[in-house]
């Protein structure tokens, strides 16, 4: 990773990260909402910076870690990820706002692998899908990771998702 690759990934998410920082904070997870962007060719976390809570740094790792660098080998143009809160109230949101929405069950995959990764590949095998709704997670115990090119991208989406529960 060059210095010019981590600096545009790192201004590129602490702009997305201060976008997000006054949404509704129903759509907000416990730790807070935390934002991924990967540089062109990361491939495992020391290739990804995060944003969450004012923090903002590569190699941390981080659920929307794992999940961003799953989907970029089905879809290596999506760099960047954003979680949020799910119930049933903002995942009806987020389908009406994206439509482009899968699901799993974390409790419902084989024991012994990493629900997150096998249930982000099972579900981008034809594609990344705007928005994935996983319950059951063990960290975040349910969660939507919403996806972009940029996390610009992925911080607009977060923004109308939050302006649309506030109606």
């Amino acid at each position: 990773m060059t210095a010019k690759q981590q600096s545009e990934v790192l201004r590129g998410i602490q702009k997305a990260s201060g976008k997000v920082e006054n949404v509704n904070r129903y759509i907000i997870p416990k730790g807070g909402i935390s934002l991924a962007y990967a540089i062109a060719d990361a491939r495992d976390a020391k290739g990804v910076a995060v944003a969450r809570e004012g923090s903002v740094g590569f190699g941390i790792d981080e659920p929307v870690v794992r999940v961003i660098i799953t989907a970029r080998r089905f879809t290596p143009e999506m760099r960047a990820v954003g979680c949020i809160r799910l119930n049933e109230d903002i995942a009806e949101t987020v389908r009406e706002v994206l439509q482009d929405v899968e699901e799993y069950d974390a409790e419902k995959f084989p024991k012994g692998i990493s629900t997150m990764e096998w249930g982000v590949a099972f579900l981008c095998k034809e594609g990344v899908p705007a928005a994935i709704c996983a319950e059951n997670e063990p960290t975040y115990g349910g969660c939507i990771y919403i996806f972009g090119e940029t996390p610009d991208d992925v911080a607009n989406r977060i923004l109308i998702i939050s302006e649309r529960l506030t109606l």
